[in-house]
């Protein structure tokens, strides 16, 4: 208790957020509307959107939701307890009181992480009904409704976390003169809300919690963690039969039948994304899925009688084809773990007798092309940059997703028959760092570690061609590749925590080995850039469809032209720094893509 007090006595000496940069008070103190703010999205709602009481929203709050003292004191109800507690003996929850405090205390810096989460988060996690949001924080329900509460201070610790870690950018401001550790106090108050006995976490406050802490561990780097509020999300998710509409409240509106599907599908992708990045076990299974995809419509065109669709191409498209390839990674992530699986001798395989893989893993890329083509065209152009622009910029967050997501498919196919050609994975990895370096980094750098943590499977690929057997010109194309690597880390990790020091690491290492090379084999290491295959499968800007054969002749082998081959010295890349798969506190298992470590 003296503990939390202290916190929040922390929180709120802490200069915040003064009134001119409130999104609700200009520096008078009167209203006013910017782009940030609740009365933006508002004045885009019908009134019987957001005015509802928070009695409307009664079914999907909380069984612990906090009953407020009727009793007033001063200007207001007594939304903590604490008043009534010290005043008139009342026995409440010392810690609940304690974090309520610290949330009253803490209005504007709550508005203003907000407001980030829109900008930054809300297009890949679209997982709140912005307008709703906005008046349920306006009429304070999240210090009434604990579910709210937690998903509230959940998004909290995200943003913190995300504007610690270098994501905003000129467009988007939020004073750093916050604590230091302000991402893990929000993210302490919202598992503090989240009932231990998770058979009365009821609602969907409680799901978007768990999904959103599970979300800000793995921006922490913490693994564990990330890997429990997943659990936890999974376990609520089945005792409310989230996974099957047919089972959801009647009186649901259309509100929150779109905020189920979207954060349905969004801890979907964050499950697989997890599955194929550190080797765990799928807990979703999109074909037993009967969650509808989300209306290719904004929000202010949501209501809870109705959708009011629009003729134009909404970013939401993106991100439904988005799932659609991680759908596709789900079956090839069993697909490549059957393949590799050893064999057992205490029971058959069944998979053997029951599952067909007719399809190559070419036709299947280009399958996912054909799809790709048919987008609209401001979704194949990774190279846009963020202007600042609310409306185009969720346009560049998904092209920029469809891209990272497009090579991780990509990198997975390839390990369902990894070669033992050296140039072949290089080729590979070469055209994954193309792509991203093509992306603008200020997506990158917004979508920030779920994105990164898609380098883990190039380390693990130029580990498998670092530890066999390399020629000279063989290492100097591997070379090329760990360069455009470290470039790549340089830019990602300025601000990353998790990231921080990667480049500098990986250099020092291509350091050793160069030392090593000029000692054992005094050929100059600065020979000609070895040509880029040109049967390497690449997804440039705006490309024709006429590359969607590219994966077939993907088998061409480069031969090492008698040249002598050798090893090398296990203490040399036994120890290779990849960047964020290495042990590190908080982490249980390291990165890998399964079958990479082999040919």
């Amino acid at each position: 208790m003296s503990e939390l007090l202290r916190l929040w006595r922390g929180m709120h000496l802490q200069p915040t957020v003064s009134t001119a940069t409130c999104p609700f008070h200009n520096a008078n103190g009167a209203d006013r509307v910017t782009a940030a703010s609740p009365a933006s999205y508002l004045d885009h709602v019908p009134s019987e959107s957001w005015s509802k009481s928070p009695s409307d929203h009664q079914h999907e709050s909380s069984s612990t939701s906090i009953s407020v003292n009727p009793r007033t004191y001063g200007e207001g109800p007594d939304y903590t307890g604490a008043l009534a507690t010290v005043r008139e003996g009342r026995t409440n929850d010392g810690v609940a009181i304690a974090w309520r405090s610290f949330v009253l205390a803490s209005e504007e810096t709550i508005e203003s992480l907000l407001s980030v989460y829109i900008d930054i988060v809300y297009p890949i996690y679209p997982i709140f009904h912005a307008p709703t949001l906005w008046e349920r924080v306006r009429k304070r329900d999240h210090l009434t409704d604990q579910g709210f509460l937690a998903s509230v201070m959940a998004a909290c610790a995200l943003a913190s976390a995300r504007t610690r870690d270098g994501a905003l950018n000129e467009y988007t401001s939020f004073p750093k003169d916050g604590p230091v550790q302000q991402s893990e106090i929000f993210f302490s108050a919202a598992a503090d809300a989240i009932p231990k006995d998770l058979n009365k976490a009821t609602g969907s406050g409680y799901l978007r919690a768990c999904g959103l802490l599970a979300l800000t561990a793995m921006q922490y780097g913490q693994i564990a963690s990330m890997h429990q509020y997943l659990g936890h999300f999974c376990t609520i998710s089945a005792v409310q039969h989230l996974h099957d509409e047919l089972y959801w409240p009647l009186e649901l509106t259309f509100i929150e039948k779109e905020e189920r599907r979207r954060l349905y599908w969004s801890m979907y992708c964050l499950d697989v994304l997890s599955t194929v990045v550190f080797n765990s076990i799928p807990k979703f299974d999109e074909v037993t899925a009967n969650v509808r995809y989300p209306a290719e419509v904004d929000d202010e065109n949501i209501t809870p009688i109705g959708l009011a669709p629009s003729s134009k191409v909404n970013w939401l498209r993106g991100w439904n084809f988005t799932t659609d390839l991680f759908r596709v990674l789900e079956h090839t992530i069993r697909r490549v773990r059957r393949i590799h699986a050893p064999p057992r001798e205490d029971r058959p395989s069944v998979s053997l007798l029951l599952v067909s893989d007719a399809l190559t893993d070419a036709q299947i890329m280009e399958n996912i092309l054909h799809l790709y083509y048919q987008l609209p065209a401001r979704f194949k152009d990774y190279t846009v940059i963020m202007s600042g622009n609310r409306s185009d910029d969720r346009f560049g967050f998904q092209t920029a997703n469809i891209q990272a997501t497009l090579q991780l498919v990509r990198m997975t196919l390839f390990s369902v028959n990894i070669p033992s050609d050296v140039y072949q994975k290089c080729n590979v990895a070469d055209q994954v760092l193309r792509t991203f370096h093509g992306i603008c980094p200020r997506f990158l750098s917004a979508i920030s570690t779920p994105l990164v943590y898609h380098l883990g499977g190039i380390g693990q690929l130029l580990a498998s061609v670092m530890e066999g057997h390399l020629t000279e010109a063989s290492y100097t194309r591997v070379r090329q590749v760990l360069e455009s690597m470290v470039s790549l880390v340089e830019i990602l990790e300025s601000d990353l925590q998790p990231g921080a020091g990667a480049s500098k690491a990986l250099r020092t290492q291509i350091d050793k080995i160069d030392m090593y090379m000029r000692m054992s084999h005094p050929l100059p290491l600065s020979a000609p850039s070895h040509q880029q295959n040109p049967n390497a499968f690449t997804i440039p800007p705006m490309q024709h469809r006429r590359d969607t054969g590219a994966m077939n002749r993907m088998s061409g082998h480069v031969g090492s032209g008698g040249m002598e081959e050798f090893t090398l010295p296990q203490e040399i890349v036994g120890e290779f720094p990849w960047p964020l798969i290495g042990h590190r506190p908080g982490y249980m298992h390291n990165a890998t893509f399964h079958g990479f470590d082999g040919g």
